[in-house]
């Protein structure tokens, strides 16, 4: 198998609200299911007796124990919008904010290429600044290539 390629990992919900992981054979938390997702894993949360796909509803506890957890993680307006529209208030925030963070990486290009560029070049004979320029140029270009790959998927 492609190690890109991550195999599924099923959890089955029972009646008494019990999560079985089937890969590993061992019952797991929400908070197991939230490290798996941190880690990368693919998972998906199905109900034992009616096999009913349960992941976004696991999912959207999972997201609610953090906010109890934390107090915070999104304004209450938020939250709100969310329940009115149904999940799309959600989605244009998520939407915007990566239109917003595109912008912002553009800004940042611009300003880089006009201001600092010229000043940099000057002094690239030094070798701990020619280092320091080369590993911004490569977290610029992870970024880019994150927000395209993003643009894609859309």
């Amino acid at each position: 198998m492609n190690p890109q390629e991550k195999k599924l990992k099923v959890i089955k919900r029972y009646q008494n609200r019990k999560l079985y992981d089937t890969q590993d054979s061992c019952y797991v938390t929400l908070e197991d299911i939230r490290d798996m997702i941190k880690q990368g894993e693919e998972v998906q949360i199905i109900d034992n007796a009616s096999k009913e796909d349960l992941t976004s509803v696991t999912f959207a506890q999972i997201i609610f124990e953090e906010e109890k957890k934390t107090k915070g993680i999104l304004p209450l307006n938020t939250f709100k919008q969310i329940i009115a529209t149904g999940g799309e208030a959600l989605k244009e925030l998520v939407q915007k904010s990566i239109v917003s963070a595109g912008r912002e990486i553009q800004q940042v290009k611009t300003f880089v290429d006009k201001q600092i560029k010229p000043t940099v070049e000057s002094v690239q004979s030094i070798p701990t600044v020619a280092q320091e320029i080369k590993h911004l140029r490569s977290k610029i270009e992870l970024l880019e290539s994150k927000l395209r790959e993003y643009e894609k998927r859309k």
